[in-house]
């Protein structure tokens, strides 16, 4: 069965290091994974995360578990904006990066071309997208992806290359 390849999805490396942090702040207290939804603007061509919503997961078993009432609160958050949900990010504890059954069948983003990003290590190493596991909704159910750059790519944050900035003074 042939699919067709949803958007390339964008997100700053800024985005992405706070969406390691958000996952980690699941952690603090217990190990505990996490969850962050991206919601971005859509083309016709790519997708680009522009904002990050934490829903209130209840962690209390160490996986994530996200009420109709919290997801309702985190779509409302882009209510009369041009934003879509484009899908998550989420953590594991360890290196292990494959969906589970929950998250094949519990995860909020089960709709055409949601991604979802599996953060090993509770997202406590920030994001590196060879170490995560990436997957895609097609045809009804979540698929590994093979060739993450064909599907999210890390944009370059804020660089100075002032070559006489104050921080090149010392």
């Amino acid at each position: 069965m042939k699919f067709e390849r949803p958007r390339l999805i964008y997100i700053s490396e800024d985005l992405a290091e706070q969406t390691a942090a958000l996952l980690d702040s699941f952690a603090v207290h217990m190990p505990s994974e996490g969850v962050v939804y991206w919601f971005g603007i859509e083309s016709a061509e790519c997708a680009v995360v522009t904002t990050l919503v934490v829903p209130n997961a209840d962690t209390s078993d160490g996986s994530i578990q996200t009420s109709v009432q919290a997801n309702a609160a985190a779509v409302g958050v882009i209510t009369n904006t041009p934003l879509v949900y484009l899908g998550q990010a989420h953590s594991h504890p360890g290196p292990n990066v494959r969906h589970s059954d929950v998250d094949n069948h519990e995860t909020f983003a089960r709709f055409e071309g949601a991604l979802s990003l599996v953060v090993p290590w509770f997202g406590r190493y920030g994001i590196d997208l060879d170490s995560c596991g990436l997957y895609r909704h097609l045809g009804g159910r979540f698929r590994e992806v093979d060739d993450v750059a064909m599907h999210l790519r890390i944009l370059p944050g804020v660089r100075d290359l002032r070559q006489d900035s104050c921080a090149n003074r010392g």
